[in-house]
């Protein structure tokens, strides 16, 4: 007889009862690999550009890829979009966090990812979203109102491609944190 097979079976695993918290995150791969791309493709336009009128249209190619390159090169920064945990819901809308509690929460419904180009959405649908929404800077609210004419709720995060979330059944993942204190739905 061993010391572990002595013990009582339920003292032989460290079981954590709290859920474990959900985040999305921005692919660190995909946004590296683009932002490699565009640097490179931007400096062969460069070193192939003159003062000719087709060399000039290289210099504005090349500016364009080196566009590209910092917007990628940003997004590699960028930490986590989204961050669930048993207390509620946080969202980077652009350099802003907004979280509210999992009680304030009408529902919340995720749109999973069809196929591999596909990206899946969660939507955080509150119940009374004007305190929040108007204590945020108009640049925040700018793109809440984008959010809301193209998904129908204000507080929205895609994933998918670009965005990873930590756990791939993200319905479950939610429903465990919300522990019935708010719907969480699949949108079919």
């Amino acid at each position: 007889m061993t010391a572990a097979s002595a013990q009582p079976r339920t003292d032989r695993f460290d079981v954590d009862p709290r859920p474990v918290p959900f985040t999305i995150r921005s692919s660190q791969k995909v946004h590296g690999g683009l932002a490699l791309g565009a640097a490179l493709v931007a400096v062969g336009f460069a070193a192939s550009a003159s003062t000719s009128p087709t060399g000039v249209l290289r210099w504005i190619a090349a500016a364009a890829f080196a566009v590209l390159a910092v917007i990628c090169a940003r997004a590699l920064m960028v930490g986590d979009m989204l961050v669930a945990d048993d207390v509620g819901i946080r969202l980077r809308i652009g350099n802003e966090w907004i979280g509210t509690r999992w009680e304030d929460i009408d529902q919340v419904t995720v749109l999973k990812r069809r196929h591999p180009l596909d990206d899946g959405r969660i939507a955080v649908h509150l119940q009374d979203p004007g305190p929040i929404l108007g204590a945020m800077p108009n640049s925040s609210r700018k793109r809440t109102d984008a959010n809301r004419r193209l998904t129908g709720s204000s507080l929205a995060v895609p994933f998918g491609l670009t965005a990873r979330p930590s756990n791939g059944e993200v319905v479950q993942a939610l429903h465990m944190l919300a522990d019935a204190r708010c719907p969480v739905r699949e949108q079919l």
